[in-house]
């Protein structure tokens, strides 16, 4: 089954890609073996985290796959899948899907605000002067604009994470040049586990909502929880994590301000009125225009996932319509057009 992006021809030429954000795509890369990055970790280093849940020991296991190879300030091979634009339609800030190999990191540097959501395996974030921090799917991190930090892959797992940051930030006066951490950096590491960590022990990729929103716009429940409020550091609206029951879907309706949904558990639906159904899978991103009627939900057989946002969020307005028949559900597909 091949899955595709629904934005994977967003090419961002004119965005100049931070250490966190990205870096030069390149596609002659020869990936190291997950072994030789072992051997350049110690066994002090390894200890950190073997003992955690979450490790992922082969990409395919991660729940978005692979973007493009990226070469730059780096460690190790990173790869890039850019998710959201920063335009003028929706105003989001500029948005990326990261993924570092294990023993793979960043070198220490500084940009515009940032929040870091990791989405698979286990990995490393560290500001200057404090302990690194362990982090796992659910997790989210705010770095403040021009923080030094580093991030990435723990030894023995992959880590994949969305970026969400300021790509216009200008930095007042003179910066410190990005530095490699170091082998004997990373391998002792002072490392210790983020909390709160709001998934742990979740099967989905962040915490489901203790109750379900009951309403008639709905066919069946449906379970919103808080990501991320409109405050952050990126100056992102707030995020919103969505799960529905299988077989649940909402009626048509209409966000004043557009919305952008990214898919992150099962498999899903997404219609914009006079467009072809969109099947999701987990790293897919729907984009609704402002004052567009569009229509979201689960498959039959699976529950579905996906974070929301409200773009635009001065702008309020929420319309809502009928919803399509059971008629029409019932010849969806599961799987993508080729």
């Amino acid at each position: 089954m091949k899955r595709k992006g629904l934005i994977t021809t967003m090419i961002l030429a004119s965005l100049s890609l931070s250490a966190c954000g990205g870096g030069t795509t390149q596609s002659t890369a020869e990936p190291t073996t997950e072994a030789a990055v072992t051997e350049q970790t110690t066994a002090a280093a390894q200890e950190t985290v073997s003992s955690d849940e979450g490790i992922i020991t082969a990409s395919e296991e991660l729940p978005f796959t692979l973007g493009d190879p990226v070469s730059g300030h780096f460690t190790g091979n990173v790869y890039l899948k850019p998710m959201i634009a920063n335009d003028e339609t929706y105003n989001f800030p500029q948005t990326n899907d990261v993924t570092f190999e294990p023993g793979a990191r960043s070198y220490w540097h500084s940009h515009g605000g940032m929040v870091i959501i990791g989405t698979g395996g286990v990995g490393y974030y560290q500001e200057e002067g404090k302990p690194a921090q362990i982090i796992k799917k659910g997790d989210v991190i705010e770095c403040p604009e021009g923080v030094r930090h580093w991030h990435g892959a723990a030894p023995d797992s992959w880590f994949s994470q969305i970026v969400i940051y300021d790509a216009d930030y200008v930095p007042e006066g003179e910066v410190p040049e990005d530095a490699e951490v170091t082998d004997e950096e990373y391998n002792n590491l002072e490392a210790a586990e983020y909390t709160p960590s709001p998934s742990a022990g979740s099967e989905f990729m962040f915490k489901k909502a203790d109750e379900a929103m009951e309403s008639d716009t709905f066919n069946g429940p449906a379970y919103v929880s808080e990501i991320i409020g409109g405050d952050n550091v990126a100056g992102a609206p707030g995020l919103h994590y969505v799960v529905f029951d299988k077989g649940v879907i909402n009626n048509w309706h209409t966000h004043e301000g557009g919305q952008i949904l990214i898919a992150t558990d099962g498999i899903g639906y997404h219609q914009v009125e006079g467009g072809e159904v969109e099947v999701l899978y987990p790293g897919d991103v729907a984009l609704c225009p402002p004052g567009v009627k569009h229509w979201h939900g689960g498959s039959a057989d699976t529950e579905f996932a996906h974070i929301a946002v409200n773009t635009n969020p001065e702008l309020t307005g929420l319309e809502w319509f009928d919803r399509i028949s059971d008629e029409e559900y019932a010849q969806l597909p599961t799987e993508k057009a080729e």
